[in-house]
């Protein structure tokens, strides 16, 4: 029994050992596979740098940077740049050159690197973004090229490549804002990202969805008058402001005809004392007289507002409309709103 358990172990230890064994040849070779993609990326690149295709040379020595990095490559990916006009990504990648030599040791790469960086500082073009103090917002965003610009580059003077330069700003409820700024070689600008507006709430046209409540709601209901009772009472009380006002009328007519009768009867007493209109020498002729003027005032009012009474009155009774031909009118309502509908003539 030992000898069977020690044989297991032996045979489990055998096949980690060879997996183990096959995962490090497989790494090796994936290593080996990468380090001659980019050794010939790195030979193409120089090729197209000797040539003076510059665009497709740094594109290849980035590419060869990115799968195996080396000193040597950023070196000369950074003189490409040089050559491209990217000033500011030639200085940048002088320096981290520089940087890594110096920690492995290599102080002629090193001081290369540095001397190359040094030269180029004078040509370099910068670019200062200052914000508006009102974008401090939950969710600001400032974007330049495409990419995030942290809030701590804001106001710094920042070396950029020559050329055009796009700068986004973003927060949420504002309206966007985007700007693009040509910075020459050796050149410093200075751009302000004003206050982002508020962006406007957009009225919305649709109709609401009919809530719980309505939905449950009772059918609309429907109250209907009966159009010829209503009819008849509408036509019965014209007839009878028509007879008040005809009935006020002929009141008024009887009051002025007693006027007028008075009136010519103090006249008559007026030139009975020796007064004839308003020539009279005596007191009571006087007094006769001015009664009699006042009465038939009073009597020419009342018979012209008789006259005006009655014939209001007749017209009114005359006009009043018939039961057959009273308006119908319904109303209904749905809860919500109510609808009011007329039919018949008028």
């Amino acid at each position: 029994m030992p000898n069977r358990a020690y044989s297991r172990y032996a045979l489990a230890a055998l096949v980690s050992l060879s997996c183990l064994a096959q995962q490090s040849t497989a790494r090796a070779d994936a290593g080996a596979a990468d380090k001659a993609a980019a050794e010939a990326l790195f030979d193409r690149g120089l090729a197209l740098m000797r040539e003076g295709h510059y665009a497709e040379a740094c594109a290849k020595l980035e590419q060869s940077q990115s799968i195996e990095g080396g000193i040597g490559t950023m070196l000369y990916l950074a003189d490409c740049y040089e050559k491209l006009g990217r000033t500011a990504s030639a200085w940048a990648m002088f320096r981290e050159a520089a940087s890594a030599a110096r920690a492995r040791g290599e102080t002629e790469r090193a001081a290369a690197g540095t001397e190359r960086a040094v030269k180029l500082e004078p040509r370099l073009a910068k670019l200062t973004v200052h914000v508006a103090p009102e974008n401090a917002v939950a969710g600001f965003e400032l974007l330049r090229d495409g990419l995030r610009l942290a809030n701590g580059l804001w106001g710094v003077a920042l070396p950029v490549d020559p050329g055009q330069h796009k700068l986004e700003a973003q927060a949420p409820g504002r309206v966007p804002w985007t700007a693009t700024v040509a910075v020459a070689d050796a050149a410093s600008v200075s751009l302000v990202v004003p206050p982002l507006a508020v962006a406007p709430v957009a009225a919305s046209t649709a109709e609401p969805p009919p809530s719980p409540l309505a939905a449950s709601a009772p059918p609309p209901a429907v109250v209907a008058h009966d159009s010829q009772r209503d009819g008849a009472r509408d036509s019965a009380m014209q007839q009878t402001v028509g007879l008040i006002v005809a009935g006020a009328g002929v009141v008024a007519l009887g009051v002025g005809t007693y006027f007028g009768i008075r009136a010519s009867s103090k006249n008559g007493d007026a030139e009975d004392a020796g007064c004839a209109g308003a020539v009279c020498g005596q007191a009571q002729g006087l007094e006769l007289t001015q009664q009699a003027q006042d009465a038939a005032t009073l009597a020419n009012i009342f018979v012209i507002g008789g006259v005006a009474l009655a014939a209001a009155g007749v017209v009114v009774y005359l006009t009043a409309p018939d039961q057959e031909e009273a308006p119908a009118v319904s109303l209904g309502t749905d809860g919500r709103s109510a609808q009011l509908s007329l039919g018949g003539s008028f």
